[in-house]
C-alpha cells in the first residue's frame, strides 16, 4: 500500500497487559504505525506506544456496561467523522470501515439453538434491553455493505461468524495472532526458576502446571482441578494465573488445594512461565489463545483443548501439543497431565517441537494480513 493512510484505530481498553483483544490492539497498532499515521481512540490508556496519538473518549458510565458500549460507537463516530482515511474497530461499534473481530457473535445462541428453543430466546431477548442493545449493535455491525471488511483472529471464529451471519462471506478473512519471541537465557530462566519457586514454597523438584485465563470457569480450571485430585500426585502444583474468583472453584482434596497457587493478573509473565514446566488450557471456548503460543515459545509443552474448541490448535498436531477431544473429561486430562510428568523424554519432545512452531507464527503475518485488508476496501472517510 502506497498510500500513507492516516487511521483511526478503536478499543475501550488499550492495555498490552490486557486480555487477548488489547494486547492484540497494541502489537498491531504498533507496527501499523510505522508506515502509516496511526491515531487511537480509548476510554482507558494503560500501554503508551511510540508514533501513535492518542484521543481520551469519556468513560460516561461504568454499569451497566451496554450503556457504555452504546456511548463509546456514539462518540467515536463523532470523534472521528470525515477526518480519517480508514476508521479500524477492535469493539462493538456502528460506523468502521475494517473489524478486527476476537469474540465469537452474540447471535450464536439463536443460531445454533433447536428450533423450540429460538421461541424461549426471543422472549428472553424481548425482555432484557442489554441483550437488544447488544443485539443491534452487532446488527449495525456485521453488515455486508460497501468499504467494510471484516477480520477475525482464528477459523474458529470465521465459522462462528459465518454461521450466524451467511451473508459476510467474501467479506472476511483472517490474521492469527503472534508472538514476540525475545528469549531469555537459559541462565536468566533458571534464576527466574528458582526465585518464584523459593517465593511460593515449591520443591525444586515439583512438576508445576500453569493455568492462564481471564475466567476460570469457562477456560475449564474446574476440570483440571477434578483431573489432578484424580492424580493425587503430591509432586504436582499447579500455578492459576488470570482474574477471576478463587472460590467460585471446588476443592474436594486439601492437599490439592495446598499446592494450587492463585496468583491474581501477572504483569510480566516472561518471568512466570520458567518457573513451570507445562500450561494446560482446557478450555471449552476461546477464539485463539494468546497464552498457549506464549507458553510455546519459551519451551512450555502444552495440553490444550483440540481446534473445535481452541483457535491456536489450528496451528497444533499431536507433534508439538497434547490435544484435548473432550475438555470436559478429566480422564483424558489427568492421562495426559501423568504422560509428562512420567516422562522427561516426551517432556523434552514437545518442549524443543513447541519452540519451532511458535517461530513461524509471528506479528509480522498478523499485519501482512491486515494490510491487505485494508486494500480489499475502497478508502473512504467511514460508514455511519
Amino acid at each position: 500500500m502506497a498510500k500513507r493512510l492516516r487511521i483511526a484505530i478503536l478499543i475501550r481498553h488499550y492495555d498490552r497487559s490486557g486480555g487477548g483483544a488489547e494486547r492484540y490492539c497494541v502489537e498491531l497498532s504498533e507496527r501499523i504505525a510505522e508506515t502509516h499515521e496511526v491515531h487511537v481512540f480509548a476510554q482507558k490508556i494503560s500501554t503508551q506506544s511510540p508514533n501513535i496519538t492518542f484521543h481520551p473518549i469519556p468513560l460516561r458510565v461504568k454499569r451497566p456496561r451496554f450503556i457504555n458500549q452504546l456511548l463509546f460507537s456514539r462518540d467515536t463516530r463523532k470523534a472521528t467523522e470525515g477526518q480519517y482515511d480508514l476508521v479500524h474497530s477492535h469493539d462493538m461499534v456502528t460506523h468502521a470501515n475494517i473489524y478486527t473481530l476476537h469474540v465469537p457473535c452474540i447471535k450464536t445462541q439463536w443460531s445454533q439453538a433447536p428450533a423450540w428453543e429460538k421461541m424461549i430466546l426471543a422472549l428472553g431477548i424481548l425482555s432484557s434491553p442489554r441483550k437488544i442493545a447488544y443485539l443491534w449493535l452487532e446488527q449495525r455491525e456485521l453488515r455486508p455493505v460497501e468499504h467494510r471488511h471484516f477480520i477475525t483472529v482464528s477459523e474458529y471464529l470465521t465459522r462462528n461468524i459465518l454461521d450466524s451471519y451467511p451473508a459476510l462471506k467474501g467479506h472476511i478473512s483472517v490474521a492469527h495472532p503472534g508472538i514476540n519471541i525475545q528469549p531469555h537465557s537459559t541462565e536468566e530462566r533458571k534464576q527466574f526458576r528458582k526465585t518464584f519457586r523459593q517465593q511460593h514454597s515449591i520443591p525444586k523438584e515439583a512438576f508445576v502446571l500453569l493455568f492462564v485465563a481471564h475466567g476460570f470457569k469457562r477456560k475449564g480450571l474446574p476440570t483440571l482441578i477434578k483431573a489432578l485430585e484424580q492424580l493425587n500426585h503430591k509432586n504436582i502444583h499447579l500455578l492459576v494465573a488470570g482474574r477471576g474468583d478463587p472460590a467460585t472453584i471446588n476443592f474436594e482434596n486439601s492437599e490439592i488445594h495446598s499446592r494450587t497457587h492463585f496468583l491474581g493478573t501477572v504483569q510480566d509473565m516472561e518471568k512466570l512461565y520458567p518457573a513451570a514446566d507445562t500450561l494446560v488450557h482446557p478450555t471449552l471456548g476461546d477464539t485463539y489463545g494468546m497464552a498457549v503460543l506464549e507458553a510455546m515459545s519459551q519451551g512450555l509443552p502444552v495440553i490444550v483443548s483440540s481446534a473445535r474448541y481452541c483457535g491456536i490448535s489450528e496451528h497444533l498436531s499431536s507433534e508439538n501439543a497434547l490435544l484435548l477431544d473432550h475438555p470436559t473429561n478429566p480422564d483424558e486430562l489427568s492421562e495426559k497431565i501423568n504422560s509428562l510428568a512420567i516422562s522427561p523424554k516426551k517432556h523434552k519432545e514437545l518442549s524443543a517441537n513447541s519452540i519451532k512452531i511458535s517461530h513461524v507464527i509471528d506479528w509480522k503475518n498478523t499485519l501482512s494480513s491486515t494490510l491487505t485488508s485494508y486494500n480489499t476496501i475502497q478508502i473512504q472517510p467511514q460508514l455511519s
